[in-house]
């Protein structure tokens, strides 16, 4: 992820969300804490399918380069999933500020999880079907959730690792990335983090969201993830959206701020992510 500002990254999703043209609902989420570290507690907002019974669930993590942003910038596409039958859950994670790191956020995905099938019955969760929803760092905190082996040296695991993934704009090639590199500081191994590292026929399905003129993220590293995690012999799917940047932008100029989302392109790409989710037997079509 280089060369970004990461204020005006997490702005980008939040206008994302607020101009997508699906049916929005005022539906107010229950509130959790899933988890406490010292003072520190991170909640996780809780919005309900209508009907009795197990339900798959989705765990939506908001982008902004690791280091900004806030668990309601995902609530209308929370909203969203709800409305097709799933549990659908915006996760606060740690940010990288402060000595913390984005080993830090991919710790509290990988908690989330766990917490999330702990109160599978309270919940209506079906715990076979958990999927990880991640926008651009997001979406780098749920693919390692999802295929690094360890963190900090300790093993993740299964319950702490969701069934699939639905990735908006990823980072997933984190060893030669400059700027996580930096946020790093030196407390960890880069490669030790990155998904692109560890793809393997293991992999859970997987849909991936692309523009292809993305200057924060790559195309070629969505490109080669797909290709080699098909390779493995995982099912990876891959939407590259012609001419448009980060997140879907029409501004390629500087694709961190004065955002434009190609609203056309935004409605279809939330087609594929809803296609997806029947294709793998999660949601009715």
């Amino acid at each position: 992820m280089q060369h970004i500002k990461p204020l005006l990254l997490n702005l980008i999703f939040l206008l994302l969300t607020s101009s997508a043209l699906m049916a929005q609902t005022n539906t107010i989420p229950d509130t959790f804490v899933y988890r406490k570290i010292g003072y520190e507690t991170l909640k996780a907002y809780v919005f309900k399918p209508v009907g009795k019974g197990k339900h798959p669930a989705i765990l939506l993590f908001h982008g902004g380069a690791w280091r900004l942003g806030e668990a309601a910038w995902t609530f209308d596409r929370a909203k969203q999933f709800a409305e097709r039958g799933m549990v659908a859950i915006a996760i606060e994670y740690r940010l990288a500020n402060n000595g913390l790191t984005p080993i830090n956020g991919v710790d509290d995905a990988c908690a989330a999880f766990a917490w999330a099938r702990s109160l599978a019955v309270k919940l209506g969760i079906d715990t076979k079907r958990v999927v990880g929803y991640g926008v651009s760092a997001g979406g780098h905190l749920v693919a390692a959730a999802a295929l690094i082996p360890a963190i900090n040296g300790i093993k993740i695991p299964g319950r702490a690792r969701p069934n699939a993934l639905m990735l908006y704009s990823p980072a997933l090639n984190m060893a030669h990335d400059n700027y996580f590199v930096g946020l790093m500081a030196g407390k960890g191994d880069p490669a030790s983090y990155s998904p692109s590292e560890y793809i393997s026929k293991k992999l859970v399905p997987t849909l991936i969201i692309q523009g292809e003129k993305d200057s924060i993220v790559f195309a070629k590293d969505a490109t080669a993830f797909r290709d080699a995690a098909v390779k493995a012999g995982a099912k990876c799917i891959l939407f590259v959206y012609p001419g448009v940047g980060h997140l879907l932008t029409r501004n390629l100029k500087i694709q961190y701020k004065d955002f434009d989302p190609d609203p056309a392109m935004v409605a279809d790409a939330f087609k594929k992510e809803n296609d997806f989710l029947v294709s793998i037997g999660y949601i009715p079509k």
